[in-house]
């Protein structure tokens, strides 16, 4: 058996190269006369602006022709408990009535603690303490020898140990 040539696949190969070579230089000779000279923008820093989010209005109808309860459509609750809101704040200050028990008193004589509600606060240190009513936000004032000082809201109050300690 003789052996074949490799001759015509060399060929094939040999021109496949040439057209692949003629296809890359056609392209890269190409030039885009339609599209005008423009200069690129200048590159910066600036953050693009940030579009307005708009706010939902929810409006309750006052009478059945206005609208309905699209969950309830048979309901006239809606209609019966017209209440307005407003953002305005209270001109009165709410009076605030809490139980605080002062626990104990720790600490040097020149960085006393006061152990509040089971809590420990420091001179002029803010946290909640855990009440009947839920967590309140108090202020510990002062922290004396027998008493603390204590601002609730707008109320100050004197915690004192119970007698014995």
């Amino acid at each position: 058996m003789k052996p074949r040539s490799l001759l015509p696949f060399a060929q094939a190969l040999a021109l496949a190269a040439a057209l692949l070579a003629v296809a890359c230089a056609a392209r890269a000779a190409q030039t885009h006369t339609n599209a005008p000279d423009v200069p690129a923008p200048a590159p910066t820093n600036a953050l693009p602006p940030v579009p307005e989010i708009p706010q939902s209005v929810f409006i309750i109808p006052a009478t059945p022709k206005q609208g309905k309860d699209p969950f309830f459509p048979r309901s006239m609750r809606i209609y019966d408990s017209m209440v307005v809101k407003s953002n305005a704040l209270p001109t009165l200050a709410a009076v605030v009535t809490v139980d605080l028990k002062l626990n104990g008193i720790s600490g040097t004589a020149e960085h006393r603690l006061a152990i509040i509600n089971n809590r420990t606060f420091g001179a002029n240190e803010e946290g909640a303490v855990s009440t009947a009513m839920g967590p309140v936000r108090i202020r510990c004032l002062e922290v004396r020898t027998d008493s603390v000082l204590v601002q609730i809201g707008a109320e100050q109050r004197v915690l004192r140990l119970r007698a014995g300690f």
